[in-house]
């Protein structure tokens, strides 16, 4: 499990972790890469940037809620729900979740900002909570989720063998075996911070 530095007093722009949606140049640039609680959704969330590449064109699509995210750059923070641009390719994107989109972020392909950089969005994924709603494939109560690589769907499916440890990172464990609108609520465990 990650351990994130910790922001004290997060800038919030929309008054909730979960509906963190800020184009780039960012308000509080050192927030970038930390984490924080979030009593509003009872959530830790971890503050990232959307690749600007994550578009409706690309072979996964537009980023939706409950989306896998997977590190494109985690010094810069960059992250992207496209297995085939993860940090450590598409066969390792099993083992490079970053966490899980809260909603449908923007992307902003071709556009530049103020600052002259490519405008990317500022996003905060849940790293840890005790239940939410993760894009699933296969669910089963009790299970460890980890990612599915096999599709072009960044979402989560339970392991075999439920005493068995997982040949790859754990993102949490479901909570149920029931998959509604293709997500299940799930005890995500991917990262801490420090105080």
């Amino acid at each position: 499990m990650q351990v994130y530095q910790r922001i004290a007093n997060p800038y919030m722009p929309q008054g909730t972790s979960a509906q963190t949606n800020a184009p780039t140049p960012m308000y509080a640039p050192g927030e970038l890469g930390c984490a924080f609680y979030d009593p509003d959704t009872g959530n830790t969330v971890l503050r990232v940037k959307l690749d600007s590449g994550a578009s409706a064109s690309s072979p996964i699509g537009a980023v939706a809620a409950g989306q896998l995210a997977f590190w494109k750059d985690q010094v810069a923070g960059i992250v992207t729900n496209d297995k085939n641009q993860c940090d450590a390719g598409p066969s390792g994107a099993i083992n490079r979740v970053a966490g899980v989109f809260q909603l449908a972020v923007t992307a902003a392909p071709g556009t530049t900002g103020t600052d002259g950089n490519p405008v990317q969005y500022v996003c905060d994924i849940v790293i840890a909570s005790k239940s939410f709603n993760v894009a699933a494939a296969s669910a089963l109560a009790g299970a460890q989720a980890t990612a599915d690589t096999t599709a072009s769907v960044a979402r989560a499916v339970y392991t075999t063998g439920v005493n068995t440890a997982p040949v790859s990172q754990v993102i949490g464990t479901f909570l149920s075996g029931t998959i509604t609108n293709s997500k299940a609520p799930m005890q995500v465990q991917l990262g801490s911070f420090v105080a």
